[in-house]
């Protein structure tokens, strides 16, 4: 019976060294893993991170550009429509002169040549005067308005010169890699099995001694 227990028992520790022994490596493998994990985490973010500094200066560098040229193309336009209506009230200006010069003209003729300036002769050249610098005044016009729709046509050209193409920064999200410690599945299963072992050999052992008892007996 003695021997048997001894048996049992030397099984037992066997399989208990063995299950420690394999739950150490379980967990020194788990903890490189770990490691190498973790470096290629700190490699990943390194360059999420370098890729996010080149896209931050990207976006200054285009939103600089797009300021300066929204800068340069608001300028161009004031000018343009400054020039324009300087000129268009000049012209307006020169064409009403223009026109009360030549009825004065008109007018000083007629009373030179005494003639009377209410005949139907008369105001019909004034109406006719008056009508020729009311066409001119709408053609005047019509041209002032139309460089002012140019103007804004090469505002709005200039303006698409603009780059909106601007890139999202990423985010970095580190990876697990599925690392699992399986030390502790690994003790435990060692031990029950240490156990198993044990008990195992403990019991052939007495079956062995105990046959080999009886028959000397």
């Amino acid at each position: 019976m003695g021997v048997a227990i001894a048996m049992g028992g030397m099984a037992l520790a066997g399989g208990i060294a063995g299950a420690f022994g394999a739950s150490s490596a379980a967990s020194a493998q788990a903890a490189a893993a770990k490691i190498a994990q973790d470096n290629a985490n700190f490699r990943a973010q390194w360059q999420t991170d370098a890729n996010n500094r080149q896209i931050m200066r990207n976006f200054q560098a285009r939103l600089e550009r797009n300021t300066g040229i929204e800068r340069s193309a608001n300028k161009e336009r004031v000018i343009a429509e400054n020039f324009l209506d300087v000129d268009f009230q000049n012209k307006k200006g020169t064409l009403s002169k223009e026109s009360a010069t030549v009825n004065a003209a008109f007018l000083s003729t007629l009373n030179v040549r005494h003639l009377s300036n209410t005949s139907g002769t008369a105001r019909a050249i004034l109406r006719q005067n008056l009508s020729s610098m009311q066409s001119n005044m709408i053609a005047l016009k019509t041209n002032y308005t139309s460089s002012l729709r140019d103007v804004e046509t090469n505002y709005n050209n200039r303006l698409q010169g603009r780059d909106f193409n601007f890139q999202e920064q990423t985010m970095f999200i580190p990876s697990m890699g599925g690392i699992a410690d399986t030390s502790g599945s690994a003790l435990t299963s060692g031990l029950i099995q240490a156990g198993i072992s044990g008990a195992s050999a403990g019991y052939a052992g007495q079956l062995q001694y105990g046959a080999e008892g009886t028959w000397l007996h």
